[in-house]
C-alpha cells in the first residue's frame, strides 16, 4: 500500500505542476451562473419592465439598452444562437430572454464599435 500512496503522490504532483502553466479554463454557462448572483435579479426586473411596455422586439431591445443592458454578441455558444434567432424572428410574442443581455458599461450607454485606427502618416 505505501507504494500505491507514493505513486499517487507523484502523479498528483505532476498533474498540479503541469496544469499550473495552462491558461484558466472558462465555461460560459458557469460564468452566466455567477452573474446571476451579481446582477441577475436586476436584469430580470429590467426585462419584465421592458416586456410590459414594448410592442416590438426592437422596442424591447432599445428599452433594455436604456436600462443599461446590451444585447449579447453573435456566436455559436449558448445562448447566443437562440437569442439572435428570437431577435431576427421579430415576433413580439417571443421576446428574447433576459439572459440575452449583458451589463453595459453604464446605465443608458450602449455598446459601440471601437474607434477606427488612425491613418498612417
Amino acid at each position: 500500500m505505501p507504494r500505491f500512496a507514493s505513486a499517487f503522490a507523484v502523479v498528483a504532483g505532476t498533474l498540479v505542476t503541469g496544469c499550473s502553466s495552462l491558461p484558466p479554463l472558462t465555461v460560459p454557462q458557469l460564468q452566466a451562473v455567477s452573474q446571476i448572483g451579481e446582477y441577475g435579479s436586476d436584469r430580470l426586473r429590467a426585462s419584465d419592465e421592458c416586456r410590459g411596455t414594448s410592442t416590438t422586439v426592437e422596442g424591447y431591445v432599445k428599452c433594455m439598452e436604456g436600462k443599461g443592458w446590451k444585447f449579447i454578441a453573435r456566436g455559436s455558444i449558448y445562448p447566443a444562437p437562440e437569442c439572435w434567432s428570437a431577435r431576427a424572428t421579430d415576433d413580439p410574442r417571443q421576446m428574447p430572454a433576459a439572459q440575452c443581455f449583458d451589463r453595459a458599461a453604464a446605465p443608458g450607454l450602449t455598446a459601440s464599435p471601437p474607434p477606427a485606427p488612425a491613418p498612417a502618416p
